[in-house]
């Protein structure tokens, strides 16, 4: 119908918070982050006053409200859960070696992918981390080398395809 938008362009929320751009799902559950790639030379800064944290601080929130445009960043988001860690109770070694097969499967789905579409979407590296809230879930990183403009809606237009892809390919 007329003046209807894709099913895809309401998938993703991003929300600016300290530097950060949390990514929302379509029904507001927090799905990843995104960590632009600043380059700030606070050497240039005139104000002497601010500590160095501070003069940072201050710079990236101007180039956010600013619009800039910078080069790439980090998208994080969660990859595989492990249901192995923190157990009061001890963990059947069936159990054990499913869960870390399941998850070794889904480890090379998730390199698999990189590797058909990181041209694609200039993804320019990856790496594991656990993740801070949930330690059995480990989270991927990838470096995203495109030039991005800054602000949610304009971040949240660059990331889309990706965002709509890993979603469509099952991996978000």
């Amino acid at each position: 119908m007329f003046g209807r938008r894709k099913k895809d362009d309401n998938l993703w929320k991003l929300e600016y918070d300290d530097s950060v751009y949390k990514i929302y799902d379509w029904d507001k559950n927090l799905t990843g982050y995104f960590f632009p790639n600043y380059d700030i030379n606070i050497d240039e800064h005139d104000d002497k006053s601010l500590a160095a944290h501070e003069i940072e601080d201050k710079l990236i929130e101007q180039m956010n409200k600013e619009k800039r445009i910078v080069k790439g960043g980090n998208l994080m988001l969660p990859m595989v859960k492990l249901q192995l860690l923190d157990n009061t109770e001890g963990i059947h070694l069936d159990y054990a070696i499913s869960s870390l097969e399941e998850s070794a499967q889904r480890t090379r789905i998730w390199k698999q992918w990189i590797q058909d579409n990181h041209q694609s979407f200039n993804i320019i590296g990856s790496s594991i981390y656990t993740a801070r809230e949930d330690r059995n879930i480990l989270s991927i990183v990838l470096g995203i080398g495109s030039d991005i403009i800054l602000g949610e809606k304009e971040l949240g237009n660059n990331l889309r395809p990706l965002l709509n892809r890993l979603h469509q390919d099952e991996l978000i």
